[in-house]
């Protein structure tokens, strides 16, 4: 009888147990035209589909390569190779028309990311850049549980309450009323008086706010300049004014202030020593053919006993520190990301991956984002390690597209240059700038015009995109060795920028 029930048991647990698949889909579409036969119409519909399959595997390669790569001989006789690997049934889409005597065939085609970019490699025209390019990634997990509302971490109560300006304005209000109406008999005086400290401390027994007693004060201080019938005029006017100030002071000056902070904290947040997703990472890493540097050494000499928070990936000046020291270590492209896992109870988790990835040379930002992810699994390490491999695998796939989107732009458009020509003597004159700039408009492999930023005796800023095969620095040289004035003249660079000096090497600050 147990016998009988384990094996349903078993089968529930595996359609319980989550499958992991990493596929990510592109559709192309293409078209594809054969002479109609009337006699062997089949023959017709396979050459049209074999055309159109061709055409959709065009689409793909200028995505995955370039928009020129087509035109490749080699990658043309690819093309044939990997058009018989990719079957039909990949077809998810077919339009069939009739032009003249030409069956015309429109489809789509849905592949597997992965599994093109592997056709690629083993065709030999995959980027060499995207294999060649290094890429530093710094990154942390934490693990942790869902913030305890029970259990709050700090709680801070403020309460005040302005009575004291209040008091002391309704005591002035009085003392002006009764300072101004001088002329007014003794007796008026003193039952003003009177009435006015009855008033206060009628405000102070009752524990009302002081409004009431302010105007209690005013209106008495009125009736006993309207009792004395010796004061001047102007006394009931200051009077009634000394009430009027005293009412409007204690409505603005009677202020309650309260604030109640409450602060909680997740539990165990501090970095795992085991970091599952930058293992899982590197492995999608190896499947998008990049090059992941070891961040060991990197992590010593510059995160020393640190871990990587969502503040540091914040700070935009730090990162740009960081962004530099990746350049000095010989990487061409610097991550920074954490993963922040959140144990549900029940063998249940979900979590957090956030990253931002930059170009070393010009800092330029390829991505950023945030992404979530829940997951299932046996027991809460397995949790964890299920929940690790779909955050990577979020994380290979954006840094993966945006570091070859970022290669496949460069590739059609050029790589940006920043040239600075500084002089630590003002010895810039506008026919040497000129000279100057007229020699980098004869660069072979030039793809912009100059655009250029600075002009002044001290300093030539200009900006311009290249396109060549070699490395612009000797070009530079060349330009340099071109003009008898700038004999003395040196240059240092730093990623896209060229800073030459005039005078020489470390002589411009």
């Amino acid at each position: 009888m147990k016998s009988k029930l384990i094996l349903p048991a078993i089968l529930c647990l595996c359609f319980l147990t989550p499958l992991i698949v990493f596929a990510e889909m592109h559709e192309f579409q293409g078209e594809g035209t054969a002479p109609i036969n009337p006699d062997n119409i089949s023959s017709t519909r396979m050459a049209a589909t074999k055309n159109a399959k061709r055409s959709a595997i065009n689409a793909a390669i200028r995505k995955f390569i370039g928009p020129t790569a087509a035109n490749d001989p080699k990658v043309k006789e690819a093309i044939e190779n990997i058009l018989t690997q990719i079957d039909d049934s990949k077809i998810i889409s077919r339009k069939a028309d009739k032009d003249g005597d030409n069956y015309v065939l429109k489809i789509t085609l849905k592949v597997d990311d992965l599994e093109f970019r592997r056709l690629l490699q083993t065709e030999g025209i995959a980027p060499s850049t995207d294999r060649t390019s290094k890429i530093l990634v710094l990154m942390d997990e934490y693990h942790t549980t869902p913030t305890d509302m029970q259990k709050p971490l700090k709680e801070v109560v403020e309460y005040s309450h302005d009575k004291t300006a209040t008091a002391e304005a309704s005591l002035s209000a009085a003392s002006s009323a009764s300072s101004e109406t001088k002329a007014a008999a003794r007796e008026s005086s003193a039952s003003s008086a009177s009435y006015a400290a009855k008033a206060r401390y009628g405000a102070h027994a009752s524990g009302h706010g002081y409004s009431v007693g302010g105007h209690a004060s005013g209106q008495v201080a009125a009736s006993g300049a309207q009792r004395s019938q010796s004061s001047a005029d102007y006394s009931d006017k200051s009077s009634e004014s000394a009430s009027l100030e005293a009412k409007s002071f204690d409505q603005q000056k009677d202020v309650v202030n309260f604030k109640k902070l409450v602060e909680y904290q997740p539990r165990n947040v501090g970095p795992a020593k085991s970091n599952a997703t930058y293992n899982a990472l590197l492995n999608m890493a190896q499947q998008y053919d990049l090059n992941v540097m070891n961040s060991a050494v990197f992590r010593s000499k510059y995160f020393p006993n640190k871990s990587v928070t969502l503040a540091d990936l914040a700070d935009g000046s730090e990162l740009g520190k960081h962004v530099q020291q990746a350049g000095k270590e010989g990487a061409e492209y610097f991550m920074m990301g954490n993963a922040i896992m959140r144990d549900l109870g029940n063998n249940q988790c979900d979590g957090d991956v956030t990253i931002s990835a930059y170009s070393v040379d010009d800092s330029t930002n390829l991505t950023a984002a945030t992404h979530n992810e829940s997951a299932r699994g046996t027991s809460p390490d397995d949790c964890r390690v299920t929940l690790a491999k779909k955050l990577a695998h979020f994380v290979g796939k954006t840094i993966g597209s945006s570091i070859k989107d970022y290669n496949r732009q460069r590739e059609v458009s050029g790589k940006e240059y920043r040239v600075l020509l500084l002089s630590s003597a003002d010895g810039l004159g506008g026919r040497m700038i000129t000279s100057f700039s007229n020699n980098l408009l004869k660069i072979k492999g030039l793809n912009s015009k100059l655009n250029e930023r600075e002009k002044s005796s001290s300093k030539y800023d200009v900006v311009l995109t290249y396109k060549g095969d070699v490395p612009f620095s000797n070009l530079i040289t060349e330009v340099l060795d071109s003009m008898p004035t700038m004999n003395q003249a040196d240059f240092d660079v730093a990623g896209t920028t060229i800073t030459i000096c005039l005078e020489g090497k470390n002589r411009c600050k």
